[in-house]
């Protein structure tokens, strides 16, 4: 059944399609495939939370997986041992034929648009709606578009008090794909009133000439309430490939192109075997072979990454590349060792994508992709995808003057693509070299070492369209191998920033870059890039591949400070971007005062922030290092936390009191903004009772022994309730145990909506 309101606002989206000669029924289709992986769903999540609970030790219970444990195979409907699947993979890679060697792709081409390797550049995400979006997103100069149904797309969230005219987000960005595929904004100009202005907005590129489109719809553990199947609402990815693929296949196969996905989140080769499932019964139900329908996946999760070779092999027939990300990553790392005093993270604003254990998971991911992608030793079959660059641009006419800070994002963007296309350059050598010896890509294109070198990583994330930030990251993804060298030799450029040189996009490596370079293996002691070598002799085993050098190098706890600043800092970020969810923005540019520039942030940083700051209450950490706890202070850049306040001493305790002292510096910066607010003239775009409702969330959630996966999801329980029904969703979530509730509902003292909040807050599922 599909609520009244979504099939009256979008009747285009339901009822009866021909795909492919076939008539399918959208509504048939969801409940048919609901029915069908709902067990299996069910099953998944709660092995999810029987890992997230383990009272066992990190190392064993987020280990590699036993040699013998065995997973099912989609193709054969038998099963495979992990050592089965890892011995196939380096079959593969070592062109032996073998049994159980595999590869991707074997079955149905890799279609030219969608190779990850022939359309080298940018992957741009964000929402189709409003329509404007759709179109900024096919206008962009980036290959590659996510029209994303996952983090930046309000679905079954909406905020008390808005309008009951506006769509809901996810059904608005369907109903926009298919006009737009259809071709009925062609030529044909969308208004819209922004900041008391009309603007206008088209498609000023030919659809031929557009970014290909990969879906990213919602993973394994939402729902839509907004559909139901059998009364209870269905899982939000059955619901988003089904309205995609029945809507759009025709479109899509006249425009020159297919149906293509990008999975979040798996944690397991169970989970993808559902993907799986799930992509090959729609093809069935369409008529086309299996494999026709493509995905990428992103890897985002620490706990997919130890069975990470298993997940690939589940969707061999499929997969076209694996994406490495900061975001939900770092957040699952620190959920990893959530549990464990001596695990606590160090200030996760100093972890970026050069740090060691980034750089540790970036090569694992092109190693994956590399030994399942060969074909008879060249890599045609898929390929690795890196990770997105999330600072943004500032608009000219920002009230002040930010934009003078642009110059750092579009640097930024530069060097973090050129880094992740040199950590994409591996070279396998013909015989064994000595231990000492790394041959440079000059030495290799010159044919001085005798070997094949392979160019992995040619794709990459961003989240904005601006031109000139997306060519920045283009031209290192783009250049040639030839290429590559003399960009970083050229002549230094620099502008001026705030009194400081800051590198233009076209710049050679300044002296600090060079070393960071040098220091992560990618450039030798004379600046010369040196790929990654490869030995196939130390890659002949599943012991030799899957080590516990290698899991420590990924997983290990990284070293580094924990300072008060930082901790008010990731405290500023989850509060703001907290805020700004209770007003339904889910992708938010919100102004980073330590980087001077405006961050993309959306329910994987939030993750970030709320599990660290979690930890280091739970476990009382120590701060490491002296600091002050900030004020605010009007400067050029506006209210920020500038002005030293309380000194903590190294060795302070992060006890509750110290966090409720974070709480009331917070409470300063915030009143003081508004009050900046309003000298301006300016009302700005949300709610400011918000402010206090996502206050009294984070206390209750912070100061809570439960962890929650999804933090964001008390926000969404919380953010449409009436004030008196607050406090009781708060204590169904935090206070009760499920079984306590359970009876409170029963003798009528807690509503059935309070069990509701508790079971999706906490991923809890039947089938």
């Amino acid at each position: 059944m599909i609520r009244k309101d979504i099939l009256d606002g979008f009747p285009e989206l339901f009822g009866k399609k021909s795909v492919e000669g076939h008539e399918l029924d959208v509504e048939e289709t969801i409940s048919t495939l609901t029915r069908e992986l709902n067990p299996a769903i069910a099953k998944a999540l709660s092995a999810r939370r029987g890992i997230l609970n383990s009272p066992a030790a990190v190392r064993e219970k987020y280990g590699w997986p036993k040699w013998d444990e065995r997973y099912e195979d989609p193709v054969s409907g038998g099963a495979w041992t992990f050592r089965e699947i890892v011995q196939g993979m380096i079959d593969n890679f070592l062109d032996r034929r073998s049994p159980h060697a595999w590869r991707l792709n074997d079955e149905v081409a890799i279609p030219t648009d969608a190779h990850p390797s022939r359309n080298a550049g940018l992957e741009l995400t964000g929402p189709w709606y409003p329509l404007d979006m759709a179109f900024n997103a096919l206008n962009s100069a980036a290959p590659m578009n996510m029209p994303d149904f996952e983090d930046a797309s309000p679905t079954h969230f909406r905020p008390d008090g808005t309008p009951s005219h506006e769509p809901v987000g996810v059904f608005g960005a369907l109903q926009n794909a298919k006009e737009i595929f259809e071709g009925r904004w062609h030529g044909k100009p969308y208004e819209v009133a922004k900041k008391n202005k009309t603007r206008s907005y088209k498609l000023d590129r030919e659809p031929q000439t557009w970014p290909t489109r990969f879906v990213r719809p919602p993973s394994i553990h939402l729902r839509f309430d907004h559909v139901l199947v059998d009364g209870q609402p269905a899982p939000g990815l059955v619901v988003v490939a089904v309205l995609w693929a029945l809507n759009n296949y025709e479109s899509l196969k006249k425009l020159g192109t297919g149906l293509y996905f990008y999975i979040p989140k798996l944690q397991s080769p169970q989970e993808a075997l559902i993907v799986e499932r799930l992509f090959t019964r729609l093809e069935q139900m369409i008529g086309i072979p299996t494999g026709t329908i493509k995905i990428k996946m992103l890897y985002e999760e620490g706990n997919g990454g130890r069975t990470l070779p298993a997940i690939v092999w589940t969707l061999r027939r499929r997969l076209l590349g694996t994406n490495v990300g900061r975001w939900d990553y770092l957040g699952s790392l620190i959920e990893m060792w959530k549990d464990d005093p001596a695990g606590v993270f160090p200030d996760p604003q100093g972890i970026g994508m050069a740090a060691p254990n980034m750089i540790a998971y970036q090569r694992y991911n092109a190693l994956m992709m590399l030994m399942a992608g060969l074909k008879h030793g060249e890599l045609t079959q898929g390929a690795p995808i890196g990770g997105m660059a999330a600072v943004m641009i500032y608009q000219a006419g920002d009230t002040y003057g930010r934009a003078r800070y642009n110059q750092l994002a579009l640097r930024a963007m530069a060097m973090d693509k050129l880094r992740e296309r040199l950590l994409g350059l591996i070279f396998v050598p013909e015989s064994p070299l000595p231990a000492t010896t790394r041959p440079t890509l000059a030495d290799i294109l010159e044919g001085k070492a005798k070997g094949k070198l392979y160019d992995c990583y040619r794709q990459s994330w961003v989240a904005s369209p601006e031109p000139a930030y997306v060519e920045a990251g283009n031209r290192p993804l783009r250049a040639t191998l030839q290429q590559l060298q003399p960009m970083l030799d050229a002549a230094r450029e620099s502008v001026d920033v705030n009194g400081k040189p800051v590198p233009t996009v076209a710049s050679g490596l300044t002296e600090t870059e060079r070393q960071l370079l040098h220091s992560r293996g990618l450039l030798d002691e004379r600046g010369q890039i040196t790929p990654h070598v490869l030995p196939k002799e130390q890659l002949d085993t599943p012991e030799k591949l899957l080590s516990p050098a290698l899991w420590d190098s990924i997983y290990g706890v990284p070293k580094g400070d924990i300072t008060i600043e930082h901790v008010q800092h990731a405290f500023y970020m989850a509060a703001n971007y907290g805020f700004q969810i209770l007003n339904g923005n889910f992708a938010a540019a919100i102004d980073d005062y330590e980087l001077h520039l405006r961050f993309m942030n959306d329910l994987a940083t939030y993750r970030i922030d709320m599990s660290w700051l979690w930890t280091l209450v739970q476990h009382q950490v120590a701060i490491t290092r002296d600091g002050h706890l900030k004020r605010p202070e009007l400067t050029e850049d506006g209210v920020v936390p500038a002005k030293n306040a309380e000194a903590i001493r190294a060795g302070t305790r992060f006890t509750p009191a110290l966090l409720e002292m974070v709480f009331s510096y917070h409470n300063e910066w915030t009143a003081a903004f508004f009050a900046e607010l309003d000298r301006l003239g300016d009302p700005g775009r949300f709610d400011r009772s918000k402010a206090e409702v996502i206050m009294e969330l984070l206390k209750k959630q912070l100061l809570s022994p439960r962890y929650i996966q999804h933090s964001a999801r008390v926000l969404f329980v919380v953010g449409p309730a009436a004030k008196h029904e607050r406090a009781q969703l708060l204590e169904a979530i935090f206070d009760l145990t499920r079984e306590e509730l359970a009876k409170k509902v029963h003798h009528g003292s807690m509503p059935q909506s309070a069990l509701a909040a508790h079971d999706y807050v906490f991923d809890i599922t039947s089938a």
